[in-house]
Order: structure tokens, then sequence, then C-alpha cells
């Protein structure tokens, strides 16, 4: 098999599994789209040992990162600047989230943006839920790393007995 057809083979089965195990089972505490999302960025962040490190560290930055932002915004209050204030503390994220890459492990600015996406996508949760934000990260580059192992285990040769 093709190593583009197998990792498309292999994501779809894992897709379908995963999808249907976290809906029917941990679904609201594991954010399944979430899940997905930093799938991706093991992808982005070259797959592997090291792009699973990469990307669950990259995506956990991104998301404490985008929490403390917003707890910052919640103590500086709702005054007359509060969009002007808010933009500047989103400027500020978007540059911090692209200096750290200058960090070996947090070296993926995709997952380092992925990471602070989700937190924003899940509401901006600064209480329990926060947690399964941070959950679903380290669960879907899990999942990545199962997609191109499975991959992998897929494009073996196969071998043959000659009679």
């Amino acid at each position: 098999m093709k190593p583009l057809h197998a990792v498309a083979v292999s994501v779809g089965l894992l897709v379908w599994a995963w999808t249907f195990a976290s809906f029917s089972y941990l679904e609201p505490r594991v954010l399944t789209w979430i899940t997905f999302l930093t799938w991706a960025s093991f992808y982005a962040a070259g797959g592997g040992t090291r792009g699973l490190a990469r990307s669950i560290a990259s995506g956990i930055v991104g998301v404490l990162a985008s929490a403390t932002v917003v707890w910052i915004d919640l103590k500086l209050g709702q005054g007359p600047h509060h969009l002007l204030v808010l933009s500047l503390l989103l400027g500020i994220l978007g540059l911090f989230l692209c200096a750290v890459s200058s960090i070996p492990l947090l070296s993926s600015i995709p997952a380092n943006f992925i990471g602070a996406a989700a937190f924003f996508g899940a509401s901006a949760p600064l209480d329990a839920k926060l947690v399964g934000v941070l959950c679903s990260i380290v669960i879907g580059a899990l999942l990545g790393l199962a997609s191109q192992r499975l991959a992998q285990w897929l494009t073996k040769p196969v071998a043959t007995v000659n009679s």
C-alpha cells in the first residue's frame, strides 16, 4: 500500500473508532473536536515521538498562555478601553506564541496556535473544563501517533513464501 493511502486508511479507521467512543462515553469531558485539531498538529509538528512531544507541549503552552490572557483581561475589568486592552493582550499572545518557537520543544508554531484556538473555541474556560481541554490536546496528539504507526504497519512489505 502506498504511504499516503496507508495514512488515509489509518486515519479513517481511527477517526471512526474514536468518534464513536468519545461521543458515547467521554463528551463533554473530552472535546472530540479538539482532539482532531491536535491530531493535525501532531503531523504539522513533524510526526514521530518528537512531533508527539512538540504537539503536546506546544498545545499546552497555547492553552495556558491564552488562559493567562483571559485571566488578566478579567482582572483589568470592562472599562471604556476594554476592546483596546483586549486587542493588545491578544497581540502579545500572538507574539509570544511565535517567539517561544525558538525553544525546540515549542518549535511548532501551528501547534502553539492550535492550543490557543482550542482554548478560545471551548469558550475560554478558567474552571474544571480547562482540564478537559488539556486532556483533549494530549489525546489528539496520541491519536496522531497511533495513526502514523498504523500507517507504517500497513506499508510494511508482506513476506512471501517461495514454493
